[in-house]
């Protein structure tokens, strides 16, 4: 069953390689299970990074094992490696699952972008943030419709610090701010009378368009509703002009 698994991959011969180079005991693993081993070889078939994954980290092969399983998110406290781990592990069953179509596009985009959210929620758990700061996902993100090649676009509301938090996430993600207020030359971080204030006076009509897909995403809830509720009421005004 194996060998004909590999046999019917796009590379037969760097599959093949591949499978070699995996664990000990793994051979025995996809021997037993027919699932697994059409995950395994559909992955390293497509991904030289998954494939390394699961060259390195032993849990990223009982990911492939149990593809309706999402691994579990780590606390705050195991710290930034452990979310960049998780990262990589549900990656691996997301791209896995699109791989075997048991997921489709707006499936995989989906969860893609649940991914994101998760990574940004933690992110600013690890970071201490608590109520200060409300992050907002804006294009795909904000339309939970991530690819995977999908920078991360965010805004950050509140008074606190939000280095710490895009630090931690862009040890998982290319993590982009550049729509918020005048771009790359305006603060990283507004309070949410300044977005007001912003919108007011000053914001051109993409920057309305762009507020289409905005959501919170992360962060203190009563600040990420505010927010919502505010640029809420500016794309009605918008829309009755």
């Amino acid at each position: 069953m194996l060998d004909s698994l590999i046999a019917r991959s796009p590379d037969p011969g760097a599959v093949g390689r591949a499978l070699e180079r995996l664990p000990a005991g793994t051979g025995d693993r996809l021997a037993a299970d027919a699932e697994l081993a059409r995950a395994m070889v559909a992955v390293i078939a497509a991904s030289r990074s998954l494939t390394r994954l699961l060259m390195v980290d032993p849990q990223a092969i009982d990911v492939l094992a149990r593809l309706d399983a999402r691994p579990g998110l780590p606390e705050p406290e195991e710290g930034a490696e452990a979310l960049a781990r998780w990262k990589q592990r549900e990656h691996l069953r997301i791209a896995a699952r699109d791989l075997l179509e048991i997921d489709h596009l707006p499936e995989v985009g989906a969860a893609l972008a649940d991914l994101a959210t998760d990574v940004l929620e933690v992110a600013c758990r690890i970071a201490g943030t608590g109520n200060a700061l409300a992050v907002i996902g804006m294009g795909k993100l904000g339309g939970r419709e991530l690819n995977y090649s999908s920078d991360v676009d965010v805004m950050v509301v509140g008074d606190a610090n939000p280095l710490p938090v895009m630090e931690i996430a862009r040890r998982c993600f290319r993590v982009d701010t550049n729509l918020r207020p005048e771009g790359r030359s305006g603060r990283l971080v507004l309070p949410l009378a300044a977005y007001e204030a912003y919108w007011d006076r000053w914001a051109q009509p993409w920057e309305f368009q762009a507020l289409l897909k905005a959501r919170p995403v992360a962060g203190d809830p009563a600040l990420s509703a505010a927010f919502a509720e505010e640029y809420h009421t500016r794309d009605e005004r918008c829309r009755r002009r």
